[in-house]
């Protein structure tokens, strides 16, 4: 027997909200709560308040949400209701890494808005490459590397804090006690300074791994034929047309003799 491995096509996972038994309650709540409808309902309440008393208001307000509770079985609002949900979630995400990154500097920062932005231009040019790659997650791991080398880098200050010696004591202390503190301070010392190389070393790990995924998804693909070269592969658009050309001039000069 033979086993054959392949690769088969799976839909994508559906969002949440989109299945199950209240996904309908979610897109009347959400249609309900949209800034248009809300404002149309105060509207239609003031205009009712006027022509027939509070009632009129209440009636007004009403028949407002009536129909925007209605208009959220069609598609397009649906589909609207997703992006605004989708977003929220970014916004309420990018606040909580900002919140995060903040204690790390200005210098930090800088450099997270630069892979932010890169990230973005590929979601623009290529959505699909953006999500196989996991690209959103993937910052979220660079703000906590970025905070655990912070962190790091504030125990290092408090090993120096006490003029630390780089070597263990053992005839300058005072106590057996104190030179196992020393002892163990300094061998803690040590371990912060590798474990904030190898955070510095991911760091710039991933700020290279989103510049390559940029540079793959911003360089256009060329069409590959097998029996041409590779360095010729360029030039094949202009190689067709001066053929043509040649072969008009060929079809014309045996035109003229």
């Amino acid at each position: 027997m033979s086993l054959q491995v392949g690769l088969v096509a799976a839909p994508p996972p559906l969002p949440r909200g989109r299945c199950g038994r209240t996904s309908g309650a979610r897109y009347v709540s959400g249609a309900v709560s949209s800034p248009v409808c809300l404002s149309l309902a105060l509207f239609a309440g003031c205009v009712g308040l006027g022509c027939a008393g509070p009632l009129g208001a209440v009636l007004a307000v009403a028949c407002v949400l009536g129909v925007g509770a209605h208009t959220s079985r069609y598609r397009r609002v649906r589909t609207y209701l997703d992006n605004q949900a989708v977003a929220r979630a970014r916004a309420t995400r990018e606040c909580q890494r900002l919140e995060l990154l903040r204690q790390a500097g200005p210098a930090r920062v800088g450099h997270y808005f630069e892979l932010r932005a890169l990230v973005e231009h590929i979601e623009r040019l290529d959505a699909t490459e953006a999500e196989r790659f996991e690209l959103q997650d993937l910052l979220d791991h660079f703000i906590r590397l970025a905070i655990s080398h912070l962190r790091c880098v504030d125990a290092l200050r408090f090993a120096v804090a006490r003029s630390l010696p780089a070597t263990p004591i053992t005839g300058a202390v005072r106590s057996r006690l104190r030179g196992d503190i020393l002892q163990r301070r300094i061998r803690h010392r040590d371990e912060c300074t590798r474990r904030m190389e190898q955070l510095a070393d991911e760091l710039e790990a991933t700020d290279e791994l989103i510049r390559l995924i940029a540079q793959r998804v911003t360089c256009p693909e060329i069409d590959r034929e097998p029996d041409r070269e590779p360095d010729r592969e360029p030039d094949r658009e202009i190689d067709r047309r001066l053929w043509e050309l040649d072969a008009v001039d060929a079809a014309l000069d045996h035109l003229s003799a």
